[in-house]
């Protein structure tokens, strides 16, 4: 797909499949994000698995995709490859961060809600991913 349109895919409010390595032993983990144009923003919690085991290999691969199944199958999907970056200070600037990804994914009442104040209220870990290579592909796709 072009870049335009993989701008596009990615602004949409889906889910990221983070994959790490833990001592040789593949993880996959389901992640809310928010892309950039440049990297892809994800959070965590300090004490989650994620940070221990990116703190010890930042390599990591993300997927996001979709398959709309109908009259014509339709599948567009990003693949990438690359590194991240663990960011823990300043607090404000990671809030603010949570708090981008977060409104793609929650209403205002969800984000209201115990549960939203919770989620938001817990302790966070920016994870940047910059990617190092991008494949991406639409299936119904005629402008390349």
């Amino acid at each position: 797909m072009s870049r335009a349109a993989m701008d596009a895919f990615l602004s949409r409010p889906l889910i990221a499949r983070l994959a790490t390595s833990d001592n040789d032993h593949p993880r996959v983990v389901p992640m809310w994000y928010l892309w950039d144009g440049t990297d892809l923003w994800m959070e965590t919690s300090p004490t989650f698995a994620n940070a221990r085991i990116l703190r010890r290999n930042p390599n990591a691969a993300v997927a996001i995709d979709e398959a709309l199944v109908g009259f014509q199958l339709r599948v567009r999907a990003v693949v990438m490859r690359g590194t991240v970056e663990l960011i823990e200070a300043p607090m404000e600037q990671v809030m603010d961060m949570v708090r981008s990804i977060y409104v793609r994914y929650l209403s205002p009442e969800e984000q209201a809600s115990p549960t939203g104040r919770v989620m938001l209220d817990a302790g966070h870990l920016l994870i940047r991913f910059t990617p190092e290579r991008i494949l991406s592909w639409d299936t119904s796709d005629t402008d390349g």
